[in-house]
């Protein structure tokens, strides 16, 4: 009879450490998976080349509109001058 109650004893203390570990957490700990923030639109060539912190959507006219124009000026800005030797 006292190996039985040993066994029992041992098997409910075994049974009570489980359930006692198997603890639920708090829901409001996990992060919400919110989408990440818009970027801003760029308004000057040097803001279209950093693409980190403003949008580089060629699907907006405006953004469209900025690139042909950053384009346009650094190829006129790369042409060399005609008579003019390096």
């Amino acid at each position: 009879m006292n190996l039985r109650s040993l066994f029992v004893s041992t098997l409910a203390a075994s049974a009570l450490l489980l359930t006692a570990s198997a603890n639920a957490h708090d829901p409001s700990l996990h992060e919400d998976h919110a989408p990440p923030e818009a970027k801003a639109k760029p308004v000057n060539c040097k803001q279209l080349a950093d693409n980190v912190h403003f949008s580089n959507d060629m699907g907006d006219p405006d953004i469209k509109a900025l690139k042909t124009k950053c384009d346009a000026e650094q190829k006129a800005n790369a042409e060399p001058v005609p008579g003019k030797i390096k």
